[in-house]
């Protein structure tokens, strides 16, 4: 990997500590290895900088983990000038698009503060055992976070659990495989769920949100069991609802409904509206919902779905994505988890067990919620539900980053092996490349095939 990418955490966290006194003619901008996070102060300052690393908007939740998998996919049209977005909506990615370092290195970056925290707690005798705890297990939360968006987008990665202070050749990590990431991944989450806390600092992870990211990652690997009780649990031992208004769910900041979120400030603001909106509304409109066709996301909503001006707004002869409003001060925050997710979880997993009942009714639950009509279980097969959760997961959590791996994990279902292949999604495509600038800086990366 390229470890310019890494911000270190010394350098990144502790600009409290780094200046000594308030008239240092030479205040220091990092601190030495053997110096830094040694105070509760500065451990907590290190856990705030790892949450950071979540709010890039060039790598993260401020931008492009939410827009290119329905740009990739069929949710989202290219309508801007950057050809890194134009190589994403074209379905022709090249390794030299300036866009996949910036995924490849926040999401390193994140990963990277957080294993300078869980090295550094054990040594800080004056945190207070519960609250090492806690930080321990943001910490292993976050590492599989990271890992969970490397994966989905590149397949087997670099798996580093240790801290990166230096550059040298002898960082250079070889790509893991996808089943060691997820392993990975699973054993993050289990640890993350017994040390972190029900309830916690909006923005920060709980016990909950580990369940509820756990869940998303027993899915994507198809086991399906483990999905179905992970949702399962979260939905009904965990204190969130389904909030009335759909709009209002990202209209509002951390709702009932939000299991985690990635908050954003005036001072720490994302471009998501900005990126969305129409130029008279102050936008850019670099990415617009797709209108045209029975495919587009515009024809996937039924007319009473209250969903739909929130996919599809107009103004003038221009249509918009309305989900982040916040135009003027970028001050969304993001849901990365929400209970909605997990009725749709339980569905799907519901339904590849063949209880097709439990399924649809999950699916109602999501229905209601936006206005429009309970499907009907009676006669239906599994197939058909499935379509039915698909179809549902597009219409309920558009622009949040599913769109394109979700068609992925379908595509045992041949209807849906045949549309990805009319959107020319099949072979080495449905794997992003690694970025050419690590391959350049990493002789121990292989390229994904195909690229």
């Amino acid at each position: 990997m390229k470890l310019r990418h890494f911000a270190l955490v010394a350098a990144a966290a502790l600009g409290a500590a780094a200046c000594d006194a308030p008239l240092d003619v030479n205040p220091r901008q990092s601190l030495p290895q053997e110096e830094a996070l040694r105070t509760v102060e500065e451990i907590r300052a290190g856990a705030n900088a790892m949450y950071d690393a979540l709010q890039d908007c060039d790598g993260a939740y401020c931008r492009n983990l939410l827009v290119f998998p329905d740009l990739y996919a069929d949710n989202l049209r290219f309508t801007g000038t950057y050809s890194s977005d134009r190589e994403v909506a074209n379905r022709d990615i090249r390794s030299a698009n300036t866009a996949l370092p910036e995924i490849w290195g926040e999401a390193y970056r994140a990963i990277n503060r957080a294993n300078n925290i869980l090295e550094a707690v054990p040594n800080v005798a004056a945190l207070d055992e519960d609250e090492g705890a806690t930080l321990s297990g943001e910490a292993h939360f976050v590492r599989a976070l990271g890992y969970f968006n490397l994966v989905k987008f590149f397949g087997g990665v670099p798996l580093v659990t240790q801290p990166v202070w230096t550059v040298s050749p002898g960082v250079n990590v070889a790509r893991s495989t996808e089943a060691e990431i997820w392993a990975f991944i699973e054993s993050e989450l289990t640890t993350a769920i017994s040390q972190l806390p029900r309830s916690n600092a909006a923005g920060r992870a709980t016990s909950w949100a580990a369940k509820a990211l756990l869940a998303r990652a027993h899915l994507y690997q198809r086991e399906w069991a483990q999905a179905y009780a992970r949702a399962n649990d979260v939905i009904e031992n965990g204190p969130f609802a389904l909030v009335e208004d759909y709009a209002a769910v990202f209209d509002n900041e951390q709702t009932e409904e939000a299991i985690f979120e990635v908050p954003f400030s005036v001072t720490d603001a994302n471009s998501l509206a900005f990126w969305f909106y129409t130029r008279p509304l102050g936008g850019r409109w670099g990415f617009a919902p797709t209108t045209a066709g029975p495919n587009s996301l515009a024809a996937a909503f039924e007319a009473e779905d209250e969903r739909r001006p929130v996919a599809v707004s107009r103004q003038g002869s221009r249509f918009y994505g309305n989900k982040y409003t916040d135009v003027a001060s970028g001050t969304d925050d993001v849901p990365v988890l929400r209970l909605a997710e997990m009725y749709l979880i339980r569905s799907e997993a519901a339904a590849r067990m063949g209880q097709l009942p439990q399924a649809i009714a999950d699916i109602n639950v999501v229905r209601e919620r936006a206005g429009v009509a309970p499907l009907d279980a009676s006669g239906m097969t599994q197939e058909e539900v499935l379509l039915a959760n698909l179809a549902e997961r597009r219409r309920e959590l558009f622009y949040e980053g599913h769109r394109f791996f979700d068609l992925r994990r379908f595509m045992d279902i041949p209807s849906v092996s045949a549309y990805m292949s009319a959107l020319g999604l099949t072979g080495f495509r449905l794997l992003f490349p690694i970025p050419q600038r690590e391959l350049d800086a990493n002789s121990a990366l292989v390229q994904n095939p195909g690229y």
